[in-house]
């Protein structure tokens, strides 16, 4: 048998959320075992339907209280005694709180699958603009260095990379002989 602190531990949540969610539990018709002091104590069953709890609270946005019906409504046969008319009271609220849960387990899959969807699409396009970049950035500096080269160098074919002398310092250079 466990105490709040150490169920709290299990769960990874405080022990005062514990609290909280046996109350909930117990206001739903679920038994919680308590001590000889009035302390309430906590088994695996009771662990494994707080596990639930907080999962159902987490993904379908539910409140605790009706959380803890749906829960308590699947579990109240695991629990100890449970008074008949509690449950009988409860039977078509909790039934509808299941078909909901159902409905709502069938949204939080699809939505997560049209996510994974998005994100391969998101990667792909990143993919995409990213070789297009590339793309412009080669043709801007191709584009600078074209604008750097004198109009005529365009027929030049020799390459200006091996050293050879710049025709147009050449002619100069002959025409200053000259005078």
């Amino acid at each position: 048998m466990y105490g709040s602190k150490e169920i709290a531990e299990i769960l990874g949540i405080k022990p005062v959320t514990v609290r909280k969610y046996a109350a909930a539990l117990e206001d739903a018709g679920y038994i919680i075992s308590r001590s000889d002091s009035g302390h309430r104590t906590y088994s695996e069953v009771d662990a494994t339907v707080f596990r639930e709890l907080q999962v159902l609270c987490e993904r379908s946005g539910m409140t605790v209280e009706n959380s803890a019906k749906v829960v308590a409504s699947r579990h109240i046969g695991a629990s100890a005694t449970v008074a008949p008319a509690v449950v009988q009271q409860q039977t078509a609220l909790m039934e509808r709180y299941e078909e909901r849960y159902t409905e709502m387990m069938g949204v939080i899959e699809s939505l997560r699958e049209q996510n994974e969807r998005l994100n391969k699409r998101l990667d792909e396009q990143n993919n995409n603009i990213s070789v297009i970049l590339r793309e412009v950035l080669n043709t801007k500096k191709m584009m600078i260095e074209n604008n750097r080269r004198k109009w005529w160098k365009f027929w030049d074919k020799r390459d200006p990379m091996i050293g050879e002398p710049d025709p147009e310092q050449v002619w100069k250079e002959k025409q200053e002989r000259l005078m």
